[in-house]
């Protein structure tokens, strides 16, 4: 049962910031009954109660929380890592700015790379110009698939599932993953190629089927790579003692664009034997 003086007395001291006291309060009750006690505080306030007491004890009353409970705080957890809670809003607009912005001008400059691959494979647009209408898929596709393994990476590290140190484990298991998106949404690909692609200008002796290949293909590859990038990059900017937040997402952007086109653009070349 909730206890009715407990709860009170927990948020004051919380609200107080009275560490010592604090932490005299929970030392005095089982982590079962605490659970109990704390069911009366709002999310946010449970929170900031995990936060200020040692982790060990923090990991026994969330064991003890019914599962709604459980999930309502990861989300908390998930959101803010292991900033104070509040961070966010109490930070300046210009510290923001100042944390990302130099990461969006280089990165930005390193997107002039995509444009330099397209305007080097022009004949080949030229020749193929169906190839063209596929780049945006190929693109938005890459992006998905390295966006959600990224998300999930820092996800993991916000929570502490995972540490840079479990790089290869994490490798691994995204590759496993990846393979299996590339099989179906390349699988995808090239019906669509099939189904969208009849009535395209193409040179004399092309196949549909070879371009429809190709492109599948390139897909394949890029899923496989923007996935493995998604989970690289977080691990990486952790170990570094970098934001996985603010780091992993533009350069997952630009990383992608760029492979992507460099596989796109290769294994059309290669296989339509220009």
């Amino acid at each position: 049962m909730t206890n009715p003086i407990l709860a009170p007395e927990l948020l004051e001291l919380l609200n107080s910031e009275n560490r010592d006291e604090l932490l005299e309060a929970v030392n005095a009750v089982h982590p079962a009954e605490m659970a109990e006690f704390v069911a009366a505080l709002d999310d946010p306030d449970v929170w900031r109660l995990l936060q200020a007491i040692p982790r060990q004890q923090a990991a026994e009353i969330f064991s003890n929380f019914d599962f709604d409970r459980q999930e309502d705080v990861e989300k908390l957890m998930a959101i803010s890592g292991r900033h104070q809670a509040g961070e966010y809003l109490r930070t300046g607009a210009l510290v923001h700015f100042k944390n990302r912005v130099g990461w969006v001008v280089i990165l930005g400059l390193l997107g002039l790379v995509s444009g330099l691959i397209v305007q080097n494979y022009e004949g080949l647009l030229m020749q193929f110009a169906i190839l063209a209408a596929f780049m945006p898929m190929l693109a938005d596709t890459g992006g998905n698939t390295g966006s959600q393994s990224a998300t999930l990476v820092v996800r993991a590290l916000a929570l502490e599932e995972v540490r840079p140190r479990d790089f290869l484990r994490v490798l691994f298991k995204e590759l496993k993953v990846s393979v299996l998106l590339a099989l179906v949404l390349a699988f995808v690909a090239f019906g669509r190629v099939l189904v969208f692609g009849g009535g395209s200008t193409m040179p004399e002796g092309s196949s549909l089927n070879w371009i429809g290949l190709a492109i599948s293909i390139a897909l394949g590859l890029q899923v496989v790579s923007a996935t493995m990038t998604g989970a690289i990059l977080p691990l990486l900017a952790a170990k570094l003692k970098l934001d996985p937040a603010i780091v992993a997402s533009p350069a997952l952007t630009t990383i992608v664009d760029i492979t992507g086109l460099l596989l796109f653009f290769g294994t059309a070349k290669i296989l339509l034997g220009v």
